[in-house]
């Protein structure tokens, strides 16, 4: 009788371990989803578990129309919405990225270029003659067998 009660107590001690590691956390993440899809509203920008990214256009039942693209409308299933993102938009950083003043080259301060026959060795360093970086030349190729 004492093995029995020891094997209810062990079977109950993992049961509670499962439900605090598997089914609490699972419940709790249920519930803020579906709380998450009842603040929907029109001008969200979500998220589908496809990957998805539009605008909430429109609101049914259940389902939602996004906007994935200008004058491109998809509907999908609440439940496919996986989350609503918050991007906020700077219209300067949008436009253009600004260059530090250390980036910028003037071109009348800029030295001309010069064509040399020098080419510098990637290997060694040293500057060497642009004919002997290329390599030997190719042979010439064989005249055509006649016939």
């Amino acid at each position: 009788m004492g093995s029995g009660a020891a094997i209810i107590i062990w079977i109950m001690v993992f049961f509670g371990i499962f439900y605090f590691l598997a089914i609490r956390p699972q419940r709790r993440q249920r519930q803020a989803h579906s709380q998450m899809v009842t603040m929907l509203k029109k001008g969200d920008e979500v998220v589908t578990i496809g990957g998805l990214f539009g605008t909430v256009t429109r609101i049914g039942d259940d389902w939602v129309e996004l906007e994935i693209a200008k004058r491109t409308k998809a509907r999908c299933l609440k439940r496919a919405i996986s989350s609503i993102t918050s991007i906020v938009e700077d219209e300067d950083e949008d436009e253009y990225i600004e260059a530090a003043d250390d980036d910028v080259v003037d071109e009348t301060d800029a030295a001309p270029a010069v064509e040399t026959d020098e080419v510098v060795d990637a290997e060694t360093d040293e500057v060497v003659d642009a004919e002997t970086a290329a390599g030997p030349e190719a042979p010439e190729p064989p005249l055509e067998p006649k016939a």
